[in-house]
């Protein structure tokens, strides 16, 4: 158990269960939305250093069994109305301990048919209600035959907390960079096919024509060591950044001029909100889930997926338009503001609590 005084017979409101696979999207939305009278369990320890900082019930599977988790889970008696997963083997753990309540199931992105089998076929099953972060992803499930009433839209959490224009001065001091460097972010977790290689290949085809630009990956991820090799061939390891866990990732982003989301697939777009909460213009990828959120021109420069020509001239547009940089910014942050605030969050999970609950047969 990771928090004192919390015990599984106090359990009320909602149960919010995590596990392993639980990704860092949904490990903040996990931290920032949970009410005073919801616990959170998790199946094995939990991954400290992703936003989350929340007391939780621990409970022990071998090999991190989701099954297992939820026979042990369904022993110990409480008073919650629903159930809210935040992962695939959340949802498992969860379906062996419902007892009839109602599960709900967060999914960060749909990338994979794999990772989303598991996910659709429940749903279809009537074993629980799917949450994706945005619209665009929402029609994907139903076009695949989902109920649109069982598929709602939650969007993710952002918001800077701090003083943006002191810890940019900080920051950038500590990576040697002044005023003329123009400081490009590759945010979000790294994982496989993330698009932190590609930030590495757009920044070294801009990096021909202009000798200013600088690329930081902020936080971490399973694939580091894989991301960091890459970064090494291109030639410009010197002026590429990966801070780690020794900086704070949304510190990091308020010392950027810029973020970069190279996605080829769905990725989610957690990292996303995350950059734009700190008034960041955003290179992106053109995908529905990102000009979703920040539309092409209005607070981002979208480039068809794959096309890094195309990337790379968007990138040094930017990093020579300060203007531009500005106003794509400011929308930004509005946009983040109405969309990913957490009281708005807040309130939609609510509705979304409210709704499942009042279908229940």
């Amino acid at each position: 158990m990771a928090g004192a005084g919390i015990s599984l017979a106090q359990m009320a409101g909602v149960i919010h269960i995590i596990g392993a696979d639980t990704s860092a999207d949904m490990l903040r939305q996990a931290a920032a939305l949970p009410g005073e009278q919801d616990t959170i369990v998790s199946i094995g320890p939990v991954r400290r250093g992703e936003g989350f900082d929340r007391d939780t019930v621990s409970i022990r599977a071998p090999l991190g069994s989701g099954t297992l988790a939820g026979l042990q889970l369904s022993r110990f008696p409480n008073d919650a109305e629903l159930l809210h997963a935040w992962s695939p083997s959340a949802a498992t753990t969860a379906q062996w301990a419902a007892r009839g309540r109602p599960i709900l199931l967060s999914l960060p992105h749909l990338r994979g048919v794999h990772q989303a089998d598991i996910a659709i076929s429940g749903c279809f099953d009537g074993l629980w209600t799917l949450t994706t972060p945005t619209d665009p992803q929402r029609r994907v499930l139903i076009a695949l035959g989902l109920d649109p009433k069982r598929v709602f839209v939650l969007p993710p959490t952002a918001q800077y907390h701090g003083n943006p224009n002191e810890r940019r001065a900080e920051i950038r001091n500590e990576l040697g960079l002044d005023d003329r460097h123009f400081l490009l972010a590759a945010a979000g977790e790294m994982v496989h096919a993330n698009g932190h290689k590609q930030a590495c290949w757009a920044h070294a085809m801009a990096r021909i024509l202009t000798d200013h630009t600088r690329l930081v990956f902020p936080g971490s991820g399973p694939a580091r060591r894989a991301i960091e090799t890459f970064a090494r061939s291109t030639g410009h390891i010197g002026e590429i950044f990966f801070t780690g866990e020794r900086l704070d990732p949304s510190d990091v982003l308020t010392a950027a001029d810029a973020a970069i989301f190279l996605h080829r697939h769905d990725c989610g777009v957690g990292a996303l909100a995350g950059a734009m909460a700190c008034g960041l213009p955003t290179l992106a990828s053109g995908r529905p889930e990102i000009a979703d959120c920040a539309p092409d021109r209005r607070a981002a420069l979208l480039s068809p997926p794959g096309d890094m020509r195309r990337a790379a001239d968007d990138l040094l547009t930017l990093a020579r338009d300060t203007e531009l940089q500005k106003t794509l910014g400011r929308e930004a942050s509005i946009l983040a503001a109405e969309k990913f605030a957490p009281d708005v969050t807040r309130t939609r999970l609510r509705t979304i609590y409210s709704t499942v609950l009042s279908g229940r047969s």
